[in-house]
């Protein structure tokens, strides 16, 4: 047998000074590397136990003052990983069975100690290295395993609770609702300017940001409370505490104040600020998911310096807005989508020249929802690029009959809005030219709109998709034009025919405001120099489309030449232009 440990302390508890000399003996025969310290008495063992640390411990079963079955129960109860053997004259069957159960290791005949000692005493002392050795890799096992459950459970940089965490300690707080004595509250907070903070002192500093505001958020925790992050500036925050709505004023003085106070790193005092959000977790049965939308609302209507707590006027509107989401998605499956065009004129001779295309959504009480909340519940649901596509899918499927005439005209467009990150998409602008060819249509027929923001930073496939629709034959527009990046540099090297100025800025043209028409009259001087057309929206009166017609816009939009109307208005409108006209 292979014994790692190179020299073991053995403890000899034997009163003959015959029989010890012949236990050492026979252990010195067998090679055994080991330093002995030998005692006869009880207290002198209980010591040697504590004060030797012994590897090893020999007992003889009778003594003067106690016997070996209750030194065994002693040497368990001290060192109980030390293997004990009991060296002793006869003993009868159910003696032995006793010394096994007091947690003897082995026991030893003393007429028999030759050879049988030195073999009981090295296999003893081997199986206990393994147990150890198994103990030990055991123990390191639990080690990374608690480890690995830690960084699943919390980011490595802050130490807060990653998602899955923090959401279920949401659900197990709701479950302990009462809704006459609520004990917890929940808290959204977002770290404003947080990506200046990177560019302005470096990834590390904003670390450190990171960093300080865990630990100021985790000052304020007890047992049950819970900070978590998620993404690189929001934060949660989960408070537990009988009597909450007692103690919310104070702590939401405390929470204040872990923003109030300057955050001081590398020598500099800085000022972060922080949106925060936060709701009473009162009503049983409510939602993970609602919450944290509860939370992140509330966040967005706090204002510097104070915290947002969700009201029942923002209750209501909440779940007015999920109700609205459902509605939504539900219509991707039905008929409760429509396309509602407006007329672009010629600002020259007031001819219509194309339409915009605007999705609308009937909700089920058959009111018409505003298109900005419809916007606002598309951009929710995360179905806006699929209802773009839908739409002009569903266009093009049904365009022959009714609105041949128009496409007969080489002059007329049809515009689409697309959605900003729809041309990330590998094969977005085959796909598009495709469903153009199998509706029978022209390429040249239609434009597509791009909100300025979509097109700025660009990727090599949005690049690509704009190049290929273009080729086509497609017109690019710039959509909503000075209200973005305005990225001067780039709107010149993007493949785009077209700019549309927002009503933000033709609403100057009756204020005289004399800043926006500076802007104004720039931006379509920039346009005209780039070769683009220039559309401008949101023309109310005659005056505003003089002024754009005198600077050298092309095209107008607005209710000034009709509101969005049905696809049969629209193709009536137009014939009875051309009549007039003829």
């Amino acid at each position: 047998m292979k014994v790692e440990k190179k020299i073991f302390r053995i403890l000899l508890l034997e009163d003959s000074d015959f029989d010890a000399e012949l236990e050492i003996r026979e252990l010195r025969k067998a090679g055994l590397d080991f330093v002995w310290q030998r005692v006869q008495r009880r207290e002198e063992f209980r010591e040697a136990l504590t004060n030797y640390q012994p590897d090893l411990i020999l007992v003889d079963y009778k003594l003067p003052d106690f016997d070996g079955g209750q030194a065994i129960v002693m040497a368990k109860e001290v060192c109980p990983d030390v293997p004990a053997i009991v060296v002793t004259g006869a003993v009868g069957e159910d003696t032995a069975v006793d010394l096994f159960k007091m947690g003897a290791t082995d026991f030893v005949l003393k007429e028999r100690i030759a050879g049988r000692l030195s073999h009981v005493v090295l296999r003893a002392i081997t199986e206990t290295a393994n147990r150890m050795e198994i103990r030990q890799a055991q123990e390191q096992q639990s080690q990374l395993n608690i480890e690995l459950l830690r960084l699943a459970t919390h980011d490595p940089l802050t130490n807060a609770a990653t998602r899955p965490l923090f959401l279920k300690s949401l659900q197990e707080a709701i479950s302990t609702i009462n809704p006459q004595a609520p004990e917890s509250a929940f808290f959204a907070i977002e770290i404003q300017y947080f990506r200046m903070l990177n560019i302005t002192y470096g990834v590390t500093f904003a670390d450190q940001v990171l960093v300080e505001t865990a630990r100021r958020l985790n000052s304020l925790c007890e047992e049950k409370d819970l900070v978590g992050i998620l993404g690189e500036d929001k934060f949660y925050l989960l408070l537990c505490r009988a009597g909450l709505e007692n103690k919310l004023p104070s702590l939401l003085k405390d929470l204040r104040n872990c923003f109030d106070r300057p955050f001081h790193l590398r020598n500099l005092d800085i000022t972060v600020e922080a949106s925060i959000g936060g709701v009473i977790l009162k009503i049983p049965g409510e939602t993970p998911s609602n919450i944290l939308s509860q939370c992140e609302e509330a966040m967005r209507q706090s204002k510097k310096g104070q915290v947002f707590m969700v009201n029942d006027e923002m209750f209501a509107e909440l779940k007015r807005r999920s109700l609205l989401d459902s509605e939504i998605r539900e219509a991707l499956t039905g008929d409760n989508l429509f396309l509602l065009f407006q007329p672009i004129v010629n600002l020259q001779n007031g001819r219509i020249q194309g339409a915009e295309g605007l999705l609308r959504f009937r909700q089920k009480d058959g009111t018409i929802l505003p298109a900005e909340k419809f916007m606002d519940a598309l951009i929710r649901t995360g179905s806006l690029s699929m209802i773009d596509e839908a739409a002009f899918t569903h266009f093009l499927a049904s365009w022959k009959i009714v609105i041949d005439p128009l496409l007969r005209r080489e002059d007329f467009r049809f515009s689409f809005n697309i959605s900003p990150g729809i041309l990330v998409n590998v094969g977005y602008a085959q796909r598009i030219l495709d469903q153009i060819l199998r509706g029978g249509a022209k390429a040249d027929s239609f434009t597509l709109e791009i909100l300025e923001e979509g097109l700025m930073p660009t990727n090599g496939t949005v690049w690509e998709n704009l190049s290929i629709l273009q080729k086509a034959g497609i017109q690019i527009a710039v959509d909503d034009f000075g209200i973005g990046y305005s990225n001067l540099v780039r709107l010149s090297k993007l493949p785009i025919n077209e700019m549309k100025i927002p009503r933000e800025l033709i609403g100057c043209i009756m204020s005289d405001n004399a800043r926006l028409k500076a802007v104004l009259e720039t931006i379509v001087g920039i346009a005209k120099h780039l070769g683009l057309l220039i559309v401008a929206e949101g023309i109310e009166e005659q005056a505003e489309a003089d002024y754009l017609r005198a600077l050298g816009c092309e095209y107008g939009q607005g209710y000034l030449y009709g509101k969005a109307m049905p696809l049969d208005e629209l193709v009536t409108l137009v014939e009875k232009q051309d009549k007039g006209a003829s």
